[in-house]
């Protein structure tokens, strides 16, 4: 069989490498991707997936496409949960990298798109990319498409389905339902679980039939390490009891914030719990580091040492980390629920300052993090200091009080061999 791909952040995004891999071993594999990212994917993949250049606009067509993508933005169809959308754009112009003149146009569209009718919905979008014309060719060959959210290049998506093949898209992460809007009804979509599965019926409006479970990629190598002898060979990573405590975010503004509670959280730790230490892992994409100097000031607090590229050595490092903390504390990030299937208790913290920090306020309390780590019986949160202090003085008298078996139930843990043979599977469906 021969499989199109359209891939992103491959850098980054090693377990898809993985995937993509042991697809190849027994079927073609052609992976499509932007010029300026076209010659480090071959180095990631490796000579046994082809891989094809997209090509860049320019001119009046590349005047076009933005004219049209404000457009979209202006008159676009918004996933029902709004509040999620909103903040994530919002988050986005954070960026330093954006121009001052996109910033404050994307920023003024962002405003007015709040009260202009949404009419456009993302398959009209992808239709009107399609007068959009270029040389590419995709190879009729192909027998199925495989995307992953968020979609990498939305022309490009417009052209892979008007090939009329089967199509999936791989909804990469539990967040992305409820805050993108470049998810069309015209294709298949896989996930983690079924509550994504509803999630995408609710927010997006895509017919359950077009859904299928499939897992998360991501996860496959906690399975990999339960499964192998990784997890009794390395002794203890810290000599004393700690606290590990995962960032959530590379956005120096929100990060700032984020920084400040943990500040917050290593004083009142000093405080009950003197010898103990609070550890702390720094978002791995964070441009600035010098962002967390300012937790130096704490003798309790450790900072870890990450890397962007995350090797093998490095995730193993981090699950260690996470077996053998007291605890784990979290703003709302997937590490969060990576740590659900350890023994070590995983928290969200919900105690920032609704008014005065408004961006972490908003970042903890997004959809996912709401309906899966923040409501009903056996989630555990920390909603003020009071309930910190009474946390941290039953952890350090080993209550056993708290459990990570609402998370760890929602969905099971699955290696990458038997993720790549359910995807054929799924996909020879279509």
């Amino acid at each position: 069989m021969k499989i199109g791909v359209l891939a992103q952040y491959l850098d980054s995004r090693q377990d898809i490498v993985e995937v993509l891999r042991r697809l190849a071993v027994e079927h073609e594999i052609i992976v499509y991707t932007r010029q300026n990212d076209e010659g480090k994917f071959k180095k990631i993949l490796g000579a046994e997936i082809q891989v094809i250049q997209i090509p860049d606009f320019s001119g009046f067509k590349k005047a076009l496409i933005i004219l049209w993508q404000y457009l979209y933005l202006l008159f676009g169809q918004i996933p029902e949960s709004r509040y999620n959308y909103y903040m994530t754009e919002r988050i986005k112009l954070l960026n330093p990298d954006l121009k001052t003149a996109q910033q404050f146009i994307t920023s003024f569209l962002l405003q007015m798109c709040k009260v202009t009718p949404d009419f456009l919905t993302y398959d009209h979008f992808l239709n009107g990319l399609l007068l959009i014309k270029s040389h590419l060719k995709i190879s009729a060959e192909i027998d199925v498409f495989l995307c992953f959210t968020e979609i990498y290049h939305d022309w490009m998506f417009a052209k892979i389905i008007k090939q009329n093949k089967p199509l999936c898209v791989y909804v990469y992460s539990w967040d992305h339902p409820c805050k993108m809007k470049t998810f069309s009804k015209r294709v298949n979509y896989l996930v983690w679980n079924p509550g994504i599965k509803d999630d995408l019926i609710l927010l997006q409006g895509i017919d359950r039939k077009k859904i299928h479970v499939w897992g998360a990629t991501q996860f496959a190598y906690i399975n990999g390490f339960f499964a192998s002898d990784e997890i009794f060979q390395h002794p203890p990573a810290i000599n004393s009891p700690y606290i590990y405590l995962g960032c959530a975010t590379g956005y120096e503004r929100l990060a700032r914030q984020e920084i400040k509670y943990c500040g917050q959280i290593a004083a009142q730790l000093l405080e009950i719990l003197p010898q103990w230490k609070l550890v702390i892992r720094p978002y791995p994409f964070m441009k600035n580091a010098g962002v967390y100097d300012s937790l130096s000031q704490f003798s309790n607090v450790i900072l870890d040492d990450v890397q962007s590229n995350q090797s093998n050595d490095s995730r193993i490092e981090k699950f260690i980390k996470i077996r053998d903390a007291q605890v784990f504390f979290h703003f709302g990030t997937t590490m969060g629920y990576e740590a659900g299937y350890f023994d070590t208790p995983s928290f969200l913290i919900d105690f920032a300052d609704s008014k005065k920090d408004k961006l972490l306020d908003g970042f903890v309390h997004q959809y996912q993090n709401d309906k899966y780590l923040n409501s009903g019986t056996g989630s555990n949160v920390i909603k003020n200091k009071e309930e910190l202090s009474v946390v941290l003085r039953n952890i350090s008298e080993k209550k056993d009080l708290y459990n990570n078996e609402k998370l760890k139930n929602m969905m099971k843990l699955q290696s990458f061999e038997a993720l790549s043979k359910k995807l054929l599977d799924l996909i020879q469906l279509h």
